[in-house]
């Protein structure tokens, strides 16, 4: 079964291309970066705090990827109709109920590029998170490489090393000069991820992989001190790559970087299964010994046991051949009750053990008997979820007044049958048949025959107490 891996791109990073703009003020003007926690921005290069999110409610606002992989997943949350283009397959108003904006999991395995386009209506938004980038590949193993790393990474031009707190490993370098840049060389991998700062102040880089080049932007009115600033997949990990990343800003704009990520496919190892043992071969071998002595003993444990029984059941058959006689069984059987016959004149008739309750009429007896005549199916249960609360699957519910108003409907009365009727004193006063009718008698021959038995029984000769018992016969 094929396997897969995936990467997640955070709606922060230079890769998306957003129109009509990166970050700005006011979400209806554009897209504006949002946190869960610090909410929208006050102040240039303030850090951000929680989940990131663009937010826009301007129609037509959209957002672009180009991506290697074999699948999509956009996450986010909308209250308005959306459009998705990918590889110029365009799906038109879309919409969403859960944080999955759109998925495409049967791309084939290649350059791809998807365009997400919002389109809301007076008081609607549409909120972009990240996207996962799958590759049906074996799941790489991930090598990261710290910007002070300057055996791997080679820093030309004028760069500076500094510290923050929100930069993991605290570390990372820097430049405000044009035309400073850092380069690694690089193979066996199959994707490379540059990670980086974004922050008021910092502006254009370019990023060159063997050649092929690639302009992006890190302005920002917030800090963000960890977000991707470069992907690229589809790597052949037989070739060696050339990685260059140079400021290309005025001078006095800033260039950050933190790491660089390298995902190199495991290599396949011979497992020790498959290598040739003669200790595998010996114990083989006496397991199979094992087995096959298992499997005499068993069969011949079988048939002892199955001959034993055997014996047991003729002895048993001969006793009870000689004891139990066919004359001795019973010849009558008690009579059946004759069934009652209901016709119009005996319909009335009711038993006094239970009185019927008229509808809607209280009587002098036990309120219970008032109770049961209440309706017991269920009727309409009340809920007070909202829209948004999730199917409940509780088994309980209060019934409507209207329920409680209704009374379970009397059964229809029983047809008239044509046979003749009895009338109801005659039905009253006619005898009912017993459960138990006297038996059949039994003829003084069997019950002689029994004597005979019973007497046999008890006068056994007396045996030799010197002697061994009886032994069972084979």
């Amino acid at each position: 079964m094929a396997t897969s891996w995936n990467i997640t791109l955070n709606d922060t990073s230079p890769v998306f291309t957003y129109y009509p703009y990166y970050d700005g003020f006011g979400t209806g003007n554009g897209w504006q970066i949002w946190y869960s926690e610090t909410g929208y921005n006050t102040a240039f290069a303030n850090p951000g705090v929680g989940i990131s999110a663009h937010i826009t409610s301007l129609p037509g606002a959209n957002v672009t990827l180009s991506f290697y992989g074999t699948g999509i997943e956009l996450h986010g949350v909308a209250n308005c109709t959306f459009d998705v283009t990918v590889d110029g397959i365009f799906s038109p108003s879309l919409s969403s109920s859960s944080d999955i904006l759109y998925s495409s999991q049967t791309l084939s395995e290649g350059t791809h590029s998807f365009t997400l386009t919002a389109h809301p209506t007076s008081g609607q938004q549409l909120a972009f998170e990240n996207a996962v980038i799958y590759i049906e590949q074996a799941i790489p193993q991930m090598a990261s490489y710290s910007n002070t790393n300057t055996t791997f990474l080679d820093y030309t031009g004028n760069w500076s090393v500094s510290t923050d707190t929100h930069v993991p490993g605290s570390f990372f370098h820097f430049t405000e000069t044009t035309g400073s840049s850092v380069s690694t060389t690089f193979g066996g991998s199959s994707a490379v991820v540059l990670q980086g700062i974004v922050n008021w102040g910092n502006w254009q880089y370019t990023v060159s992989l063997n050649g092929t080049q690639s302009v992006l932007n890190a302005s920002s009115f917030w800090f963000i001190p960890d977000t991707t600033l470069f992907y690229e997949g589809g790597l052949d990990p037989t070739q060696n790559y050339v990685l260059n990343i140079a400021d290309t800003s005025q001078d006095g704009n800033k260039l950050a970087i933190n790491s660089v990520k390298l995902y190199q496919p495991q290599p396949t190892t011979l497992s020790s299964s498959s290598k040739p043992s003669n200790t595998g071969e010996i114990v083989g071998a006496i397991v199979g010994v094992v087995v096959l002595l298992a499997l005499v003993v068993g069969f011949l444990f079988w048939r002892r046991s199955r001959r034993l029984k055997t014996a047991i059941l003729r002895r048993n058959s001969n006793l009870l051949a000689n004891e139990i006689l066919p004359r001795a069984r019973a010849t009558q059987f008690p009579a059946l009750a004759t069934p009652y016959i209901i016709s119009s004149a005996t319909a009335n008739i009711r038993p006094e053990k239970f009185p019927l309750i008229p509808i809607g009429r209280s009587i002098g007896v036990n309120d219970s008997l008032r109770e049961r005549a209440l309706a017991r199916g269920p009727g309409s249960v009340t809920s007070s979820s909202s829209p948004y609360s999730e199917a409940s699957n509780k088994s309980g519910g209060s019934l409507s007044s209207s329920a409680r108003s209704r009374q379970r409907p009397l059964p229809t009365p029983p047809v008239s049958v044509s046979s003749p009727a009895l009338s109801a004193r005659e039905v009253y006063h006619s005898p009912r048949p017993s459960r138990l009718e006297p038996s059949a008698q039994i003829p003084d021959s069997e019950v002689d025959r029994i004597l005979e038995i019973i007497a046999s029984r008890i006068d056994m000769p007396e045996r030799n107490l010197s002697s061994p018992p009886p032994q069972y016969r084979s």
